[in-house]
């Protein structure tokens, strides 16, 4: 494959790679995830890109330590996966393979129990099919999300989900809370169009920056970047755009319990 190359990323390099797709990097998503990337450098998370000589990235993968991920998944002593990608253009042709053999390779040198990773049926993740193919198996679900592992020991334990809705629910019972992390360069704009869309609806959001890998951790669901609270509840758990929000917003304004006159909850201004 000598048309292409895998550049391993470093707080010096990284200003001049794209991330999935995003390759301007004065744009608000590229800074922000810019930035998350030099402080993980640090906790030995490894980001690297696939160049192609013609066509430029093309493709990354980057993963971290179990106790460094931003995934809430319980895995001491595992590597996991946060992304994998390769461009619809370029699939098909073993990149995705290449990207994962490297770590694979990088997990067993550092004496690991494995490599696990969260997939999803959804766009935003990786699917489960590609690492099913690479010998990978499942050892939770929690639809949309699958947990998958690839152990170097049969006997580690098994990697697991641990998210708890109900803690973080209730410390956000009134209102709409939007908690997101850089690490992932569409968040930015989603959070402000979602903002901006909220703002017309008379809702005022409280936007909160998931700074660290214990709090993406104990976000409500297997995605662990990104959810929308409203009023103690789950309304998304992904990043969505203001189009979809004020769908969703549209939604629950509806009476509840239909024709037969079941209790309103609270709405905003629509």
């Amino acid at each position: 494959m000598t048309d292409y190359e895998i550049v391993e990323t470093n707080a010096e390099n990284i200003g001049c790679c794209s991330f999935c797709g995003y390759q301007d990097a004065s744009g608000l998503g590229h800074r922000r995830k810019t930035a998350w990337l030099k402080k993980r450098y640090a906790e030995g998370l490894r980001f690297k890109v696939l160049r192609s000589r013609r066509f430029g990235d093309i493709g990354m993968i980057e993963y971290v330590l179990g106790n460094h991920a931003w995934r809430p998944v319980a895995a001491a002593g595992y590597v996991i996966i946060h992304c994998l990608m390769v461009n619809g253009k370029h699939k098909g042709k073993g990149l995705g393979t290449l990207l994962l053999d490297g770590c694979l390779s990088d997990a067993k040198k550092n004496l690991g129990r494995g490599v696990a990773v969260v997939t999803s049926s959804d766009s935003f993740m990786a699917r489960r099919d590609f690492f099913i193919k690479a010998g990978f198996v499942s050892v939770e679900c929690a639809p949309p999300y699958e947990l998958l592992v690839k152990k170097f020991n049969r006997a580690a334990p098994d990697p697991r989900f641990i998210v708890n809705q109900e803690r973080l629910l209730q410390r956000h019972k009134q209102g709409l809370t939007i908690l997101a992390a850089d690490q992932c360069p569409l968040v930015p704009k989603c959070v402000k169009d979602i903002a901006e869309v909220s703002r017309g609806l008379g809702l005022e959001p409280k936007v909160v920056r998931v700074r660290r890998a214990k709090a993406s951790r104990e976000l409500p669901t297997p995605y662990g970047m990104f959810s929308i609270l409203y009023d103690g509840k789950l309304i998304a758990d992904r990043p969505v755009s203001g189009t979809r929000f004020r769908f969703i917003m549209r939604k629950l304004a509806k009476p509840a319990g239909g024709a037969d006159g079941g209790k309103d909850m609270p709405r905003p201004t629509l």
